[in-house]
Formats: C-alpha cells, sequence, structure tokens
C-alpha cells in the first residue's frame, strides 16, 4: 500500500482518480494548501484545468515551494495530462510551467481538436521494460496539448494525433502521461498498479 497525495489544482473533478487509487489499496489524500503537505509515497498532478491557472491555484494556495522542494529531494511524483504539462516551460496555451523538465507545451496540429478518446501506447527504445508490457495498448486521452521535451531520451512512449506526440515521459521522479490512466478502464488501473510499485525509488 503507497500513500499517495492529489495535488489540488483549483478546479476539476478528482472523484476518478481517487477511486482508481483506492481500488488498488492505497490510501488517497488530496493538498489543498500548506498545511496538507508532509511526506508521502507519490505526489500526483492531476489532469484537470488549464496551464495559467492550474500555476495561479498553486501560488494561491501555498503550495508552490513546498513542491518545489519536494522535487528538488527527490520526491517520486506523477503527472497526469495537464499535471505534466505543468513541469515544462512554456505552454502555447499561455503562461510559464514550473520548468521541472526542459522544452514546450505546443497545440496538437490536427483537424478536430481537443483529441478526445482511446489511442495506443507505443514503447520508445528507453523505455523500461515494464513499459513495454502495454505496448498498443488503448489508453484513454483528452487534450489539445503536447508536451516537448528537449531531451528526446526523457520519452518513453509516443501516441498518434495529426502526428505522433510524447505520452510517456520520465526524468528522475518524474513520471508524467499525457493519457488518463483513471478513466482508461482496467488497463488504466494495471498500468497504475505497474508505476507506483516497480518506478518509486
Amino acid at each position: 500500500m503507497m500513500q499517495c497525495a492529489i495535488v489540488s489544482l483549483g478546479q476539476g473533478n478528482l472523484g476518478s482518480l481517487i477511486a482508481s487509487l483506492k481500488r488498488l489499496g492505497h490510501e488517497v489524500e488530496v493538498w489543498r494548501n500548506q498545511g496538507d503537505v508532509h511526506a508521502v509515497d507519490w505526489v500526483i498532478f492531476p489532469g484537470v484545468g488549464a496551464l495559467g491557472g492550474a500555476v495561479q491555484a498553486l501560488k494561491q494556495q501555498q503550495l508552490l515551494g513546498l513542491l518545489q522542494r519536494q522535487y528538488q529531494a527527490g520526491q517520486a511524483m506523477l503527472g497526469i495530462c495537464l499535471g505534466m504539462q505543468l513541469w515544462f516551460e512554456e505552454g502555447e496555451e499561455g503562461g510559464r510551467g514550473l520548468g521541472w523538465m526542459a522544452g514546450t507545451i505546443p497545440a496538437l496540429d490536427a483537424p478536430i481538436l481537443p483529441h478526445i478518446g482511446w489511442n495506443q501506447l507505443v514503447p520508445t527504445g528507453t523505455a523500461p521494460e515494464w513499459i513495454r508490457t502495454f505496448d498498443q495498448q488503448d489508453f484513454y486521452f483528452v487534450h489539445s496539448y503536447y508536451v516537448q521535451p528537449n531531451d528526446a531520451d526523457l520519452v518513453k512512449a509516443v501516441s498518434d494525433y495529426g502526428h505522433p506526440f510524447p505520452s510517456l515521459v520520465m526524468q528522475g521522479p518524474l513520471v508524467g502521461v499525457q493519457f488518463h490512466p483513471e478513466l482508461s478502464g482496467n488497463v488504466g488501473e494495471e498500468f497504475l498498479r505497474e508505476l507506483l510499485h516497480r518506478q518509486r525509488g
């Protein structure tokens, strides 16, 4: 059993993510202000809201500095969709991210946006073996933007919508996914199970 903290980004329904983690047997709490922060196994940035609003919410809730220190101390963190995009430097949507990963957040170049629905995960050559077990598996996506790391080796899986885009990135204690594992049924929960137990440390 892991202790998991979900960071409130000021908006959005966290119910599906909380329920998925609890079904896997983990303890779950939501951090809404600085008084909530303490030592946990995983800190999870959920995929709700918009880049500028999320950064502003973290500042208003006085969470930003504490999360920065946790990151610098090597805290294991999972970013889902927007939660992962927050870690990058600059978003085409407007506003700056946290700058924990070097790269940008461009808009998808596709005729219909947002990209909503099921899409395959294709591991890259640098993906850990456990990620390769999800090769060609379908996960659920809801997004109009994607991450573009400066270091291509950080990309551990890609998907395609109009063009290939990174759908899973890793850097030290950070694991980011563009899809929503909590909305991806059994395969999403299996992904969370493997990630939370294998990747930490």
